[in-house]
């Protein structure tokens, strides 16, 4: 008989790492059984709150039914945000979902590689899970976004795409899983918030395509290469201001040639 895993069920008295400082993130969402579906996950996993953003409609009566009275509270709390970016500014940390690889999405984690990441003992970081519309999931333009992209495993490519909910579910049981076993170590350094991540990048875009690195019909997709560098590290506030401060120092270069040695 084979012993058990590390990261099985930790039984009753067992110290479990928290996981409400994780948020899921339903971009899109279009149908109201997998909003009530996705709340009851988070509740049944321990998760944070959940977020929509632009949800085609909400029928809060069949929503309600889907999520059961348990999970009644999470509704309550929820939030809708007009877009995504905005959704995201709180957090330290956003991880966006696929069904599809390709080497536009980045480097590719499974639920179970991802996990033990995301959680962290004392003062935890805020966690977005992002996940897309029901059809098509998240765009290449959702996914620059995200600092990470996790995609569950399935046994074969034609049969990828999950629902909704269920893929919510998935991803909550494998950090609770993963909040059973021995604490991750805490962070050398505090990442710097979404917001601040972002605006750097519009900095550096708009400072690339000023020097001519960036080609004018399509930036986004070759400043991505460039963030799969930085996603790799988490830049930390002071990393962030130090790269603005270089592109306003490129800026004034540019714009000063004849006052150069």
């Amino acid at each position: 008989m084979s012993s058990p895993k590390k990261n099985a069920d930790p039984g009753p008295g067992a110290r479990v790492l928290s996981r409400r400082h994780i948020d899921i993130v339903l971009n899109c969402p279009q149908k109201p059984e997998n909003i009530g579906g996705s709340a009851r996950a988070v509740h049944n996993m321990g998760l944070g709150s959940l977020i929509l953003v632009r949800p085609r409609t909400i029928n809060e009566e069949l929503t309600a039914a889907t999520a059961t009275v348990h999970a009644l509270p999470v509704l309550e709390s929820m939030k809708t945000f007009s877009s995504l970016r905005e959704a995201l500014l709180p957090y330290e940390l956003v991880v966006g979902t696929t069904a599809r690889g390709g080497s536009r999405r980045g480097d590719l984690y499974s639920p179970r590689q991802l996990a033990p990441e995301l959680l962290f003992a004392g003062n935890p970081r805020p966690v977005a899970l992002v996940f897309g519309p029901e059809r098509m999931g998240l765009s290449t333009e959702d996914l620059r976004l995200c600092q990470k992209t996790v995609r569950i495993p399935t046994d074969s490519p034609e049969a990828s795409s999950l629902n909704l909910a269920q893929a919510v579910l998935i991803l909550g049981y494998e950090l609770l899983l993963a909040a059973g076993g021995e604490s991750p170590p805490p962070p050398s350094v505090r990442a710097a918030a979404q917001e601040t991540v972002l605006n750097m990048y519009d900095d550096l875009e708009s400072t690339l395509l000023k020097i001519g690195f960036l080609p004018q019909d399509n930036p986004g997709h070759w400043l991505m290469n460039i963030k799969k560098i930085f996603n790799r590290s988490r830049l930390t506030a002071g990393e962030c201001d130090l790269l603005r401060g270089i592109c306003r120092q490129i800026r004034w270069a540019v714009n000063n040639m004849d006052r150069l040695d």
